[in-house]
Order: structure tokens, then sequence, then C-alpha cells
């Protein structure tokens, strides 16, 4: 038979602690009463270790087998893949001086090496040399968004402000009015309100 242990306290869930080993009726009998006392408790209680988790409903004294799990939405992963490639076309009309040499061999390598991950729950970005940074930000940390439309709205860079005050710079994201109405949706509200409207 399992003993049911458990704190009672102020705070809004009292801690439980399942300790198997015989008690008398009278013992368990005596726990219920305090439980009753205490107003909210959850215990565990089990006669085998692959007994299902069990719910304490206060002010009954019994332990009811329909505990309810809490479950998270999946994560919707809207896009997943690299900058787009019109970042190419200016560069590469100017490769042919010493200046257009640079620029064209930085967006080869970020069609290469540069990955964006837009879901339901975060953005995240792969980069730097052979990919092998990553930077994973939350929606919730997100104080405001600003972009630069490119190649007449195809593209566009988008420059993302953190409320700790970091930034995180996103060039030549695809699709960019889909992509960007999807971000602006899981913002907070005053994030959406500060960023930079759809187009």
């Amino acid at each position: 038979m399992a003993l049911i242990g458990f704190v009672c306290s102020g705070v809004p869930r009292a801690r439980a602690f399942v300790e198997t080993r015989s008690v008398s009726k009278s013992t368990g009998a005596n726990f219920a009463r305090v439980a009753r006392r205490c107003g909210r408790v959850v215990a565990m209680a089990a006669e085998k270790s692959d007994a299902p988790t069990a719910k304490f409903t206060p002010g009954t004294g019994k332990v009811s087998k329909s505990a309810e799990k809490m479950k998270l939405e999946p994560e919707e992963v809207f896009f997943d893949g690299k900058p787009s490639w019109t970042e190419l076309v200016v560069p590469a009309l100017t490769i042919l001086t010493v200046i257009g040499i640079i620029p064209f061999i930085a967006a080869a390598a970020r069609q290469v090496w540069v990955k964006y991950r837009v879901t339901s729950r975060r953005i995240a970005v792969d980069g730097g040399f052979q990919g092998k940074d990553h930077v994973e930000i939350v929606y919730r940390d997100i104080e405001e968004i600003r972009y630069i439309r490119r190649m007449g709205g195809s593209a566009a860079d988008m420059v993302i402000f953190l409320r700790d005050g970091a930034k995180l710079e996103l060039r030549s994201v695809p699709d960019f009015k889909n992509i960007y109405g999807f971000i602006l949706k899981q913002l907070p509200e005053d994030a959406r309100e500060k960023s930079q409207p759809s187009f």
C-alpha cells in the first residue's frame, strides 16, 4: 500500500511526495483529513510502479484516476529555406569590376551556407562559415522589425530588434510578403504595433 505524504503551504500548488511502505488504514484516514484542511494538494499513489498517474481531488480525500495531461500545440513550419537567389543579380552584373567581386562572393556564400527557418514558435538562422553558426529567437523577445524591399518586393532585408538591445539581420528573405505577414501574426501586440507594417 502506498503512503501519500504532502506539504501544505500557501503556494498555489502543494508539493507531493510518494513513498512506498506499509501503513495502517487509520494512518491513511488521518492523511485524508489533513488534505481536506489544506484545500489543495496533488498526490500520486500507486500500488505498482507502472500504475497510471492519479490526481488528488481537494476537499474529498479521494484520489481520482482522471488526470489530464497538458499538451502543447505542434510547431508549424511556415518556411525553411535559403535566401532569395535575386541577391546574386546585381553583384553578378558588376563582377567584372574590382568592386563587384567581394559582394558577389558574399552573396554566393550566403546561398550555400545560410538557411532561414520560420515557425509558429521561433525564427532560426544558420549561417557563418559552412553554416555552423546557429541563432534562434522566440517571438516574445522581439521588440520591433524593420525591412527594406529588394527586387521589386520579391525579397527584402529584414532587421529584428530584440528587447535586450540585440538585433538580428536577415538578408534577402524570399517570398517576403507572405513570410513577413506570418511573422507579424506571431508577434506580441506591442511589438506588432511598433514594427513596420506589411505592404
